[in-house]
C-alpha cells in the first residue's frame, strides 16, 4: 500500500540536483505492522531534456541507525545522469499489442 506518515527531514540542491531525506512508514504484508523508515532521494533533469531521473536509497528505522544511512549517502552522492549521445538513427515503432484494439 502507500507509505503513511511522510515526512521530508531535509532538502538541498547541489549543483542541480535535488537531495531529500525522508522519512515514512509502510504497512508490513505480514504482520499488519507499520514499519518506520528513512530514505535518501536525488533527483535532477540533464540537460537537454524534459525528464526527471531520481535514485532512492532507504531502509528501515533500525537497519538505518546501524549504518545503512552511511552506505544510503554514498550512493545518493555518487549520483550523476547525462544525455545519451545524439544519434542519426530512425526509431520504428513496435507493435507491442498482439493484434488488439486500442481505442482512445
Amino acid at each position: 500500500g502507500p507509505p503513511t506518515d511522510v515526512k521530508v527531514k531535509k532538502s538541498t540542491m547541489v549543483d542541480g540536483n535535488r537531495f531529500l531525506e525522508v522519512s515514512f512508514s509502510n504497512l508490513s504484508q505480514s504482520t499488519n505492522a507499520e514499519i518506520p523508515r528513512t530514505a535518501l532521494v536525488v533527483a535532477t533533469i540533464p540537460k537537454g531534456t524534459d525528464n526527471a531521473v531520481m535514485l532512492v536509497a532507504s531502509a528501515n528505522a533500525s537497519r538505518w541507525k546501524k549504518g545503512a544511512n552511511v552506505a544510503s549517502k554514498t550512493i545518493v552522492d555518487s549520483f550523476s545522469a547525462i544525455p545519451s549521445p545524439k544519434t542519426s538513427m530512425k526509431l520504428r515503432a513496435k507493435d507491442r499489442t498482439n493484434g488488439a484494439s486500442i481505442d482512445f
